[in-house]
């Protein structure tokens, strides 16, 4: 760390940071060409380094909201990396800058070159608690004895073949089912689309996830929301350097009239993340569940990831655009946690399975009980 940067202020950070690029600087791809031994100049690092820093500084909605020590950490590194800019490759580059993406607790931000991934470092360790039932499709399902259902998403899709299966679900297999258990080990999600419908369906109305929604709509997050992650609620939104309130979550009570209202048991593990957690975040309201395994990822308070990549060194950057306040506090990284938390090695379905037996077994006696009073 040079002793320029301990004496500097977080202001004056961003200024030096930001000299050296602008708005136009940030591009947007579907597919981009890494040359791991592509000479940079210095010149062409220190511009790289200005635009990830005004990447994070204005389109990253988590700018924010950190706290002044990890931005003072984030800023030291950008400017050491800045003042010390020298020729190298693209992949020494990237070597070099890795580190200031570990110092940020947000499970979804992340840079990538020539297949590896660069994320934050205070992760939690995953604990094995089994395998999601699910393998070789994004959804199966199937009848257990005593008419337990259970569904395994392995990821969470937009298609028409997704939908149609939670569609068959409900209409052939729920309607006789005793119980149902919901396998959500090893889901890191995706499209939340058709998850969040089989969620209200379950809770008999619509359910929230989140308390509050905000965005920025600096020029910079504008353009990169627009191009890589479009969003209809985004459309004639004016330009603003605040942090806007977007929206409110207003419902977190099921609708018991119309809720499937028997045992669920939802599968989490530390892979368990983003849109499978906001399917989790809305099935918590419903008075029937009961989370079976390790803590789920901690990956839903920034999200709607935008991606974009540095002019010079092609290195892919995916920073959130939209800041949930959850109904649960100090989620991001640790996630939500169960209800029966399984040990290494065991496994969640067959803990699940032994806590409906067991339940089943109560219920019965309790029922002979009272037949012979």
């Amino acid at each position: 760390m040079s002793i320029t940067s301990l004496f500097l202020n977080i202001s004056k950070m961003e200024e030096i940071l930001l000299k050296n690029s602008s708005v136009d600087d940030i591009s947007v791809s579907t597919s981009v060409k890494q040359e791991p031994t592509k000479k940079l100049t210095a010149e062409e690092v220190k511009q790289d380094v200005s635009i990830l820093a005004r990447l994070l500084i204005r389109a990253y909605v988590g700018w924010p909201v950190l706290n002044v020590f990890i931005k003072r950490k984030v800023l030291k590194q950008l400017i050491d990396i800045y003042n010390n800019a020298c020729d190298t490759t693209s992949l020494e580059f990237f070597d070099s800058i890795k580190s200031v993406i570990g110092c940020i607790p947000d499970n979804h931000i992340s840079m990538s070159f020539n297949g590896v991934k660069a994320i934050t470092t205070k992760r939690k360790k995953h604990k094995n608690v089994g395998a999601n039932i699910s393998q070789n499709a994004d959804i199966s399902f199937k009848m257990l004895k005593n008419n337990i259902a259970i569904i395994g998403f392995k990821r969470m899709v937009r298609t028409d073949e997704f939908n149609d299966t939670i569609e068959a679900f409900i209409n052939e297999i729920l309607p006789k089912s005793k119980a149902l258990i919901i396998d959500l080990r090893g889901n890191s999600g995706g499209n939340s689309t058709y998850s969040d419908k089989f969620a209200n369906y379950l809770c008999g109305t619509k359910i929230d996830s989140f308390r509050k929604l905000y965005v920025r709509a600096t020029p910079e997050a504008q353009k990169i929301q627009q191009q890589s992650s479009p969003n209809a609620f985004w459309a004639g939104l004016p330009e603003s350097e605040d942090f806007i309130f977007f929206r409110e979550g207003k419902n977190y009570s099921i609708d018991k009239n119309k809720a499937y209202m028997k045992p669920i048991y939802i599968l989490t593990d530390r892979i368990t993340g983003s849109s499978a957690e906001m399917f989790l975040l809305r099935m918590i309201h419903h008075p029937c569940v009961k989370v079976v395994g390790d803590n789920s990822a901690g990956m839903e308070t920034f999200g709607n990831m935008g991606n974009t990549f540095l002019k010079n060194s092609q290195i892919k950057v995916f920073i959130g655009l939209n800041y949930r306040v959850l109904v649960k506090d100090n989620f991001e990284l640790n996630g939500y946690e169960p209800d029966i938390k399984c040990d290494e090695g065991k496994d969640a379905l067959e803990v699940a399975l032994a806590d409906i037996d067991k339940n089943l077994l109560l219920q019965q006696a309790m029922i002979y009980s009272g037949r012979n009073k």
